[in-house]
């Protein structure tokens, strides 16, 4: 009877080790698959944000071998800095903060499309400025500042102008909101201000960000423009 029931934990004990060391062999596979899947995506995404490291990739979720199985990645954020400009009208960014959902492969994630992106992009205030193609800079309080020289009276003079950005969606541009444009050092009631910002500042054009993106809002800070961005369709790739 004793020796039977040393027969029957010694059998347990097996089965146990057995599914500890199957288990840990499952966890061990499933976060293998998880790490080369975030190394190809990064390496894709180099190659198409033009940075000089490969991004930071992370994905969540457990188990991850079911959404291998079904090559279909739930959400991948992306984090990346400095991006090259990837063609003639390419804006650059300064940091990309980007979540990613439902990302699809066809090719077991050689290549990788999501179907939605939303995030992030911050941009540089000396990359607005060339492309306003005046001098600009952060005013605080949110505003942004912009100097042009204009005509008042027939002479030639410096006007400096702060407003708060605001969103041109339809465009995928930026005005300025709530001006305030001093001549002179002279205030200029708001009628004038607004009247003279049209003739004067163009809008600023935020075409061109990386990922087919599209700016939805614009935030004026101390250290750029957060742009925020969202796109349907995305290949994570060149």
């Amino acid at each position: 009877m004793e020796r039977r029931h040393r027969s029957a934990l010694t059998v347990l004990a097996i089965v146990v080790l057995l599914a500890g060391l199957l288990a840990a062999g499952l966890y061990g596979a499933d976060r293998w698959a998880q790490q080369r899947i975030e190394r190809q995506a990064a390496e894709n995404l180099q190659i198409a944000l033009a940075t000089a490291g490969e991004p930071d990739v992370s994905i969540d979720g457990f188990p991850f071998l079911s959404q291998v199985a079904a090559r279909h990645v739930r959400q991948m954020r992306v984090v990346a800095d400095d991006l090259g400009l990837t063609g003639d009208n390419a804006l650059a960014v300064a940091h990309l903060d980007l979540l990613l959902t439902d990302v699809m492969t066809t090719d077991w994630f050689e290549t990788m499309t999501a179907s939605h992106a939303d995030g992030t992009a911050l941009v540089d205030y000396s990359v607005l400025e060339r492309a306003a193609t005046v001098p600009l800079s952060y005013a605080g309080e949110g505003r942004i500042r912009m100097e042009t020289t204009t005509t008042l009276l027939g002479a030639k003079v410096v006007a400096q102008i702060t407003g708060l950005p605001r969103l041109e969606r339809g465009e995928q541009s930026i005005t300025l909101a709530d001006p305030t444009i001093k001549v002179a050092d002279v205030d200029l009631p708001d009628f004038a201000a607004t009247a003279l910002l049209g003739t004067v500042i163009k809008p600023i054009p935020l075409k061109g960000l990386p990922l087919g993106l599209a700016a939805t809002s614009v935030a004026a800070e101390a250290d750029g423009l957060r742009i925020g961005v969202a796109a349907d369709d995305v290949p994570l790739q060149a």
